[in-house]
């Protein structure tokens, strides 16, 4: 950072803190630009002011705020709630909800037109992409897509992107918003995650479970033209305004990849937080907000210097993040480790080659009927002690907001469990040792677990 941008982000600085201090009353909102982040286990919105490097608000919303976009003039926030099926609008100026749109079971991800007059809603549990005027927040198409879970918009507005997690028929699908229908799809062998459109609109990002790559659509062709290797377990690749650079948080090594878009090649990477999720940049495409749900901050990263420049500690599995047009570079000194991690991580282990997010061990001898939790990229208990040959009943229920699965490749078992449901199956202990069960989306984050005969 230069010392002119030095003076003139302290100068921003004190400006905003004479605004927000004179007053002698606390205001109802940060009085500059601000950044907004869905905080996926506090149902709420945190806002954050980041020329202060802190988090000045929060904003209630219905449970499990999974998508959240802003309207481009920075007047409105949208945010979907995957347990309540409704879509709240929050308006920035006083950081209050001020409507509410129903959309069905589950939303999961939003997109916004670049022009802001179309919202895209993507419902899983209703298995619908819906279209919403901005103007008047009301729906005004319903095309199903089966558990749509991320999407983007075309730059013209015309055309959408959906990602379909559907079990046994997940696609890349391709909708046509004017005559609301399907137009195109693109049979997938992995889960799709998150999707973003290229601002010339020729090009498509997209993201596998499993794959440690970016795939490429080409939108002429409809083919996946390129795949660019990134780190373990890559969530999105967005891109910045004007086209040059897309940005890949990548959970498994907790790091931000820079890709150059004229070459298909990474720049650099930059370490963030935990389990990084998302993240957005800001108009001029020189600062990024990356969202760390396992560590529960925000990164903030000067992209041409490649580093991280504050740190700034918010709620509880913080998700999606939209930045407000103008809103200055953070300043102020990154936030100390334990107060952003919120508390102590859960132990991490290793067995062999394989990570487990320890959760503990549970001595199920003599039951029939066992319980197992799958939340946020771990299963609890880890491991399960039985004696051999046992055979149980196991009911597993995702808690999370998020897709899992419950794989047991030694007997032959793979499962999706949707968000918020339970599914039932028959499982036996090995006649001896271990047998291993995964998620096979979340694998490379420890979502693994083991059945143990004997001790």
């Amino acid at each position: 950072m230069t010392k002119r941008t030095l003076a003139v982000v302290l100068a921003v600085t004190v400006a905003l803190a004479v605004a927000w201090l004179g007053g002698g009353e606390t205001p109802a909102a940060s009085p500059g630009p601000k950044v907004y982040v869905g905080l996926f286990k506090d149902d709420a919105v945190g806002v954050i002011d980041p020329a202060q490097a802190r988090m000045v608000a929060t904003i209630p919303v219905p449970k499990g705020p999974h998508g959240l976009v802003m309207t481009p003039d920075g007047r409105k926030v949208y945010v979907s709630s995957d347990g309540a099926s409704v879509v709240s609008v929050v308006d920035t100026a006083t950081d209050r909800i001020v409507g509410s749109i129903e959309v069905g079971a589950n939303p999961h991800g939003l997109a916004m037109s670049r022009d802001g007059r179309i919202l895209l809603v993507v419902a899983y549990g209703a298995g619908e992409a819906l279209v919403v005027d901005t103007a008047t927040d009301r729906v005004t198409a319903r095309i199903p897509v089966a558990q749509a879970h991320n999407a983007a918009l075309s730059p013209d507005g015309r055309h959408a992107y959906v990602a379909s997690q559907q079990q046994g028929a997940a696609a890349l699908v391709t909708l046509d918003l004017e005559s609301g229908r399907e137009i195109g799809r693109l049979p997938l062998d992995k889960t799709p995650r998150a999707v973003d459109a290229s601002p010339d609109g020729r090009r498509v990002h997209f993201t596998l479970a499993g794959v440690d790559a970016v795939q490429v659509l080409d939108v002429a062709s409809g083919r996946v033209v390129a795949q660019i290797p990134v780190g373990a377990s890559p969530h999105q690749a967005p891109f910045t305004r004007d086209g040059r650079l897309a940005l890949v948080p990548s959970q498994g090594p907790g790091e931000l990849a820079i890709i150059d878009m004229g070459r298909d090649a990474v720049l650099g990477t930059v370490a963030v937080g935990k389990l990084p999720h998302w993240t957005a940049a800001s108009v001029d495409g020189r600062v990024a907000y990356v969202a760390n749900e396992g560590s529960n901050d925000i990164s903030v990263v000067d992209l041409p210097g490649r580093r991280v420049i504050a740190t700034i500690a918010v709620g509880n599995a913080p998700r999606k993040i939209a930045v407000q047009p103008g809103a200055p570079i953070a300043s102020a000194p990154a936030a100390p480790a334990e107060a952003a991690a919120g508390g102590p991580a859960a132990k991490t282990v290793r067995i062999g080659d394989v990570a487990y997010t320890d959760h503990g061990t549970r001595d199920v001898t003599g039951r029939r009927e066992v319980h197992l939790e799958a939340d946020d990229y771990y299963f609890k208990p880890t491991f399960l002690r039985g004696t051999p040959g046992q055979t149980v009943t196991l009911e597993v229920e995702n808690e999370s907001g998020t897709l899992h699965n419950l794989s047991i490749p030694g007997l032959g078992i793979d499962r999706d469990l949707p968000p918020r449901a339970k599914l039932k199956l028959t499982a036996t202990f090995p006649a001896s040792g271990t047998l291993a069960f995964h998620c096979k989306l979340h694998q490379a984050l420890g979502m693994n677990g083991q059945l143990r005969a004997g001790g």
